[in-house]
């Protein structure tokens, strides 16, 4: 009798697991055939019976997300990690469903044991693919909220931006004495700097979206309270995607302060169109409008700057490569002060290489030049600037959400008027805590 019951079932869990297999493998080829929604038709005839089994749960996963289903799909994914948490193509595909819906973060947190795995080719590109898709904007539903708070301390070698003699000789003021700069030569100075940035993206419809980013900085100096810098910055727009490319506009708010007072009120629009390019590439061109409103009413200006720029992954994602160009105007509001007036044009390139996990290295520079429409008063010349920037920094991530970030920035501003002729070396160690869902 027990041998006859023990017949019996085998029987059934050999007949129980072919019809398994039967319905798996017919799922498989409605995949092959591209017929994803019959094949989530099937599996879901078993979902009582075989949930939780890793191989149905990953094949229903996938039919879901072929067949538009992301967020079943990430159910599914969660389940195959439950048993299996080491199935990379599962911690890839859950991934990137988490890249396409606005969540950089838990994507990273999936892929950040993915690279001490045996991978394929084929995964390995994928992986280092998404790592590089910071580029790329974000096209996922719902909200997305994203942050980061970031203090540091540091050493910045002119933090009046003046020249390094004390004094020097100004035509307009004596042609045969030199003129004592006071308060505005170069001076060093220890402090400390804060920031507070957020990123909030609500989708409104399939392809539309309302964007906003704002930040708050704050810069606390030992000995020149005079020239502490205070920016809050607003951006608020939407963004629209018509085919592969993106479309935004947005309004821009800036209040800057100096020393503890109002120093400029600035206040914009920016359009900008993203164009995907091959190899995870993109191409972005823009246009900016600013309105600046000084504590001095006399230095009030305009400004309108266009430009465009590539972003690309390259070498499997391992580095990242921008580079591009732009051109403005800045527009005395003062018709008696044409000299504050000046055509600009600009190049920009930055990089960056991830050495491990745990490390990315960024270098950047950027090359403006200024040509004024009149002469100074004070020297009967007419200004010519050129201004550079170099900065290097590295980004180590601690653990969590933490990162140690030190960073080194050179500004020299070449100056064919000698009081606005110098050079600036700021070095900055930084904490930043990211925060987002």
């Amino acid at each position: 009798m027990l041998r006859t019951l023990l017949a019996i079932l085998l029987l059934y869990a050999s007949v129980a697991i072919a019809e398994e297999t039967t319905d798996l493998d017919q799922a498989r080829q409605l995949l092959t055939a591209g017929k994803a929604e019959q094949a989530v038709v099937l599996l879901k005839q078993d979902m009582l019976r075989l949930a939780g089994s890793e191989n149905y749960d990953y094949l229903l996963g996938k039919a879901l997300y072929q067949a538009g289903h992301a967020g079943e799909a990430l159910f599914a994914f969660d389940r195959v990690l439950m048993v299996a948490p080491n199935n990379v193509e599962v911690r890839l595909l859950a991934a990137r469903i988490n890249l396409e819906r606005g969540d950089p973060i838990q994507a990273g947190e999936l892929i950040k044991s993915v690279s001490a795995q045996r991978l394929s080719a084929e995964q390995q590109q994928e992986l280092e693919r998404m790592r590089g898709s910071a580029a790329i904007p974000a096209t996922g539903g719902g909200t997305s909220v994203q942050g980061y708070v970031l203090a540091g301390i540091g050493w910045d070698s002119n933090v009046t931006s003046g020249p390094s003699q004390t004094a020097l000789l100004i035509p307009g003021i004596s042609t045969t004495s030199l003129t004592s700069l006071g308060s505005a030569s170069k001076n060093g100075d220890m402090g400390t700097r804060m920031e507070v940035g957020v990123s909030v993206r609500k989708a409104i419809g399939e392809d539309t979206w309302l964007t906003g980013n704002t930040s708050i900085h704050q810069g606390i100096n030992n000995t020149r309270k005079d020239m502490q810098e205070g920016i809050f910055t607003l951006d608020l727009g939407g963004l629209h995607r018509i085919g592969h490319d993106f479309f935004g506009a947005s309004v821009l708010a800036q209040d800057f302060l100096l020393g503890n007072r109002g120093y400029r009120n600035a206040l914009g629009t920016s359009i900008n169109w993203v164009h995907p390019l091959a190899n995870h590439a993109t191409l972005t061109s823009y246009f900016r409008y600013l309105n600046s409103t000084y504590h001095n009413a006399i230095d009030d200006t305009t400004r309108k700057v266009g430009g465009v720029m590539r972003d690309a992954t390259i070498a499997n994602g391992a580095k990242t490569l921008q580079y591009g160009l732009y051109v403005g105007t800045e527009d005395a509001k003062d018709p008696t002060k044409p000299q504050f007036s000046y055509h600009l044009f600009g190049a920009h390139v930055a990089g960056n290489l991830r050495v491990s996990d745990a490390l990315l290295l960024s270098a950047g520079v950027v090359c403006e030049f200024q040509r004024h429409l009149a002469a100074e008063p004070l020297y009967s010349v007419t200004r010519h600037d050129s201004d550079y920037i170099v900065g290097v920094a590295a980004d180590y991530h601690l653990s969590g959400r933490w990162h140690f970030i030190p960073q080194y920035t050179h500004t020299r501003n070449v100056s064919n008027v000698g009081l606005y002729q110098y050079s600036r070396n700021t070095i900055l160690l930084q904490i930043k805590w990211d925060f987002g869902k």
